[in-house]
């Protein structure tokens, strides 16, 4: 968190420094590092880390590919990269030139993308559920509303030609067009299947005298064997997803590229066992998550898991390690 914080620090000062070397009054730099945090870095760091925010399964979208649109959005990033840096020489570098044409078309550009992006956040991440993510929704607002403001200046003072602007809008629909097919190319891959525990499903394809005896289940309408330790990792998810969705979705998001991965690397009963040895303090630490939120009253109405245990069955001599 230190070293977050002293990066975080050097990139303001070395945003604000040229205000520093021009203008003598303190107060300027201070409100120059103000600037840059709620006018630069803030909504750049928004901007990028929502992008994990990509929902795990076709039946996390309910609006379709649009809810892709958090992860297609970063197609716009040089319309995103040029409204930064026009509003960062308009309000932080205060230049003489306040009405070039690049800095007028960069905010006007800006004003657009930020404005949708705090609809898109509205209409498919809302304020019902996890306030603490609810709250990030006021960083596309105030912006929208910057950038909006300044525009509607700027557009007046500096009299560019209205084809100007449609000409500017032009140019930017070839980043439109890519974000929309990378939003429907994104749904297109998500699995119809709300995906699994890769990592913990391999570590039970251990030995049988360590890793548990399987156990047949019913999960959302499907058979399957499994043993405890997998169960007790589903049971923590389902209170997670309650709780906290969002970040259970950003978790979600990254976990579905690492699982695999590592989870295809476990090809051997001797491997599962260790995974299975290395992954058992978390297990106890999710036992003891799942006691203490099962006894928690949730306002909200709960979204369930379909889990039933039908029979206990002795662990086949034949090990199938597909993910």
């Amino acid at each position: 968190m230190t070293e977050f914080l002293i990066d975080l620090f050097g990139i303001l000062f070395v945003l604000a420094l040229p205000i520093a070397l021009t203008v003598k009054p303190r107060s300027q730099f201070l409100i120059a590092l103000v600037l840059s945090f709620a006018g630069v870095v803030l909504p750049l760091f928004v901007f990028f880390i929502s992008s994990f925010m990509e929902p795990e399964w076709k039946g996390g979208c309910a609006h379709g590919w649009l809810d892709c649109f958090i992860t297609g959005k970063l197609a716009l990033t040089p319309i995103v990269l040029l409204a930064t840096a026009a509003l960062y020489a308009l309000e932080i570098r205060r230049v003489e030139n306040r009405t070039a044409p690049w800095i007028v078309i960069g905010v006007f550009l800006g004003a657009i993308v930020s404005s949708l992006c705090f609809v898109f956040g509205v209409v498919c991440i809302g304020f019902q559920s996890d306030p603490a993510f609810s709250w990030w929704l006021l960083v596309p607002f105030y912006v929208a509303i910057w950038y909006s403001v300044r525009a509607v200046q700027l557009i007046k003072t500096s009299r560019l030609d209205f084809q100007v602007f449609l000409i500017s809008m032009a140019f930017s629909l070839p980043l439109w067009l890519a974000s929309w097919l990378w939003s429907r190319s994104l749904y297109m891959s998500l699995p119809s299947d709300e995906p699994g525990c890769f990592i913990v499903t391999a570590a039970g394809h251990g030995h049988a005298a360590l890793v548990g005896r399987n156990i047949r289940i019913e999960r959302n309408g499907r058979s399957l064997l499994v043993n405890q330790q997998l169960i007790t990792f589903w049971q923590f998810e389902n209170l997670w997803r309650n709780f906290a969705p969002r970040s259970h979705r950003i978790f979600r998001c990254a976990y579905n590229r690492v699982g695999p991965v590592i989870a295809a690397l476990i090809k051997s009963p001797w491997l599962a066992d260790l995974t299975y040895l290395a992954i058992k303090p978390l297990e106890l630490l999710a036992k003891l998550a799942n006691t203490m939120l099962e006894t928690t009253k949730i306002e909200r109405s709960p979204r369930t898991m379909s889990l039933t245990i039908t029979s206990h069955v002795n662990r086949p001599e034949h090990h199938d390690f597909r993910i």
